[in-house]
């Protein structure tokens, strides 16, 4: 997974970057709980400091599609896992993921929104 430039990533159309995503997710399912965290800690920690808005949202915006396609459990597990590699970012980080993710969250069609919002509780 290190081998992906998620900058690039965010830039290209939705349905390329939407592909990429999904091989992303592939390659993130099989892992241990422990490696999806630091995997996911080290993408998010890139584009909170390197991305602009922007690109952060048309990220956040195919992460929330493709993990709506998850089926209830898993989609449960990786927002667990997402939550927790947020919270162990800097702070400044954290808020500006929390705070592009929530704007996004609102920017979905209302099934991807509903399906993500039930799975958070």
């Amino acid at each position: 997974m290190s081998d992906m430039d998620i900058l690039a990533i965010a830039s290209l159309s939705p349905s390329e970057r939407e592909a990429k995503m999904g091989q992303l997710f592939q390659q993130l399912m099989p892992l241990s709980e422990s490696e999806q965290v630091a995997a996911l800690h080290n993408l998010i920690k890139e584009m909170a400091e390197k991305a602009n808005d922007e690109q952060y949202k048309n990220l956040c915006l195919t992460n929330l599609k493709l993990a709506a396609a998850l089926p209830d459990e898993e989609l449960k597990r990786f927002l667990a896992v997402r939550m927790k590699a947020s919270g162990e970012l800097p702070k400044n980080l954290a808020e500006r993921d929390l705070s592009l993710m929530q704007e996004s969250l609102g920017d979905v069609d209302a099934q991807i929104r509903d399906k993500i919002t039930r799975n958070m509780q």
